[in-house]
């Protein structure tokens, strides 16, 4: 991937409704999929490596997949594996143009 893109989904991630824990376990896994398409990552180890509890891991696992940043491939009942969902440049520019865009009001929407 190259560096533009990565920055990219660093950038949109940030304009998420996400909360820190969430972003410490994208950071996480998103430096461990560099090369690869999936991984398969332990939750215990990344709660251990990010100081938070394999609850916290879960919930930002859950919440990564519902704003799109990351899939999951199921392999077996309990082991999935996980991947990056994948966006182009374009594709990057577009979605941050929207939350920008949602977020940013004019004189217009003051009453004053």
């Amino acid at each position: 991937m190259k560096k533009s893109t990565m920055l990219k989904y660093i950038q949109y991630a940030s304009l998420l409704d996400l909360k820190a824990r969430d972003y410490k376990v994208f950071l996480y896994i998103f430096d461990k999929l560099s090369g690869f398409d999936e991984i398969s990552i332990n939750q215990n180890r990344v709660a251990e490596v990010l100081d938070i509890t394999k609850s916290d891991v879960s919930r930002a696992l859950r919440k990564l997949e519902i704003n799109e940043l990351i899939y999951f491939e199921w392999i077996t009942k309990r082991k999935k594996n996980i991947g990056l969902i994948e966006y182009d440049n374009d594709e990057l520019d577009e979605l941050i143009e929207e939350i920008i865009d949602e977020n940013t009001y004019t004189l217009d929407d003051w009453d004053l």
